[in-house]
């Protein structure tokens, strides 16, 4: 057993499977990943990494572990499962990670949990994870909240009561300096039960939880939703795009070159490629814009939370931000790619993954040795059940030069609700 200061918890505890499982070159990768991409451009302290966040979450699973064995709802072993999977779960993410997945996502239909299920049983994680007794394919499922025969397990990795939420919420705080997620996760984690084989909280601890959930909507419109971010992103999302279209560096199905990715490598690589291609040339005049912090201008922004007919109509469009960029250049008579559409969508998000939406929480309360439980909807928590679903932005971003161009095209496509006239029709 070794201990791993960290500003959150003091001391993080590893086991001797842990530490080999961390010992791994695919896991130390998480060290080159930011966890909040661009953040750290509008945010300066947000330098933390996928790997500080995994430790977290290990840590939080192993915790709320311990209350369920307190309990007698599962024993050691399950305990030491759950941490394997908190520490696991995001080790499929790649360069920048929800940017980086937008592209793979789109171009070959892989989310970092599936590439987190291939790592886990394809790499070195799973030799690890046998030297001391443990089966890598099950590890895998718990790891994305997909182990099916103890539900109550996979909801303290992913879910609106997980670890993964509990860690980043707190973590994103305190290296962006925004005080938000100053939460008590313990009172949650120290209620936990099982009823009707689903992870409950005690009703004396909801207001503990609806804390921590109005800490994350305040985290979404402070920091993953601040508009510089987003633009910076925006604008690093083009330029993985244009370069991944002649350089290939999308597919993990090539797990041993993926796993040689990271933040910087893949900068490097791009703005060392030295081919004529148009589309690496404006790629890497994106990356110099962005590692100088020149960053387009917000022109035009409509937000909104929960589900709204326009956005579903608009996300239901193919092709829909390149259409809408290429329509305002032209009628702006400005340069192609000058013009910059951000709609968010699953996983380009970070933290709005659909398995962390509320719909129902298992609420249990003691009446002397007994436990007895209902189930609270989303209905009945109106508030809760609007900001734990997602919030849905749609922002145009320009140069600074263009900007008056872009406003005046911009008036004229979006009538007086804020819809785009081709959607709305």
């Amino acid at each position: 057993m070794i201990d791993i200061s960290d500003p959150l918890y003091n001391f993080i505890k590893l086991s001797d499977v842990e530490k080999e499982v961390v010992d791994t070159h695919e896991f130390q990768r998480l060290r080159r990943i930011k966890q909040l991409s661009s953040t750290y451009m509008v945010y300066p302290g947000a330098n933390h990494t996928r790997f500080e966040h995994s430790l977290g979450t290990m840590h939080l699973a192993g915790l709320i572990g311990n209350e369920l064995m307190g309990r007698g709802y599962i024993n050691e072993d399950e305990v030491q499962k759950l941490r394997l999977s908190g520490l696991l779960h995001d080790v499929g993410h790649g360069p920048f990670s929800h940017l980086f997945e937008e592209i793979m996502t789109r171009k070959h239909g892989y989310t970092h949990e599936d590439v987190s299920h291939m790592l886990i049983v394809k790499s070195g994680i799973k030799d690890a994870l046998r030297k001391y007794g443990y089966n890598e394919t099950e590890i895998a499922d718990l790891a994305q909240g997909r182990l099916a025969n103890k539900p109550f397990m996979d909801s303290v990795i992913a879910g609106p009561l997980s670890s993964d939420m509990m860690d980043y919420i707190q973590r994103d705080s305190f290296y962006t300096g925004v005080l938000f997620g100053v939460t008590n996760v313990y009172k949650v984690i120290n209620s936990f039960h099982v009823y009707d084989d689903q992870l409950a909280i005690e009703r004396d601890a909801l207001s503990a939880f609806e804390g921590l959930v109005i800490a994350r909507y305040a985290m979404f419109k402070a920091v993953y939703f601040h508009k510089t971010v987003r633009a910076a992103d925006a604008s690093l999302l083009r330029a993985l795009q244009l370069a991944d279209e002649s350089m290939d560096f999308s597919d993990p199905s090539r797990l041993e070159e993926y796993v040689e990715l990271n933040d910087d490598y893949l900068l490097d690589r791009i703005r060392l490629n030295e081919s004529s291609d148009k589309g690496i040339i404006r790629a890497k005049e994106l990356i110099a814009n962005y590692l100088d912090r020149r960053i387009a201008k917000c022109v035009y922004e409509s937000s909104f939370i929960g589900k709204e007919a326009f956005y579903d109509k608009l996300m239901g469009k193919s092709n829909i931000r390149l259409e809408l960029e290429r329509e305002i250049e032209d009628k702006s008579g400005i340069p192609n790619g000058a013009v910059l559409v951000d709609l968010p969508v699953i996983p380009s998000v970070p933290h709005t993954f659909k398995r962390e939406e509320f719909q129902n929480i298992y609420v249990v309360r003691r009446e002397g040795d007994a436990v007895r439980g209902n189930i609270i909807s989303a209905s009945e928590m109106p508030l809760l059940g609007n900001i734990m679903g997602y919030m849905n932005m749609v922002r145009i971003y320009t140069e600074t030069k263009y900007r008056a161009k872009v406003e005046q095209v911009i008036r004229d496509l979006f009538n007086s609700s804020g819809a785009y006239s081709k959607i709305s029709a």
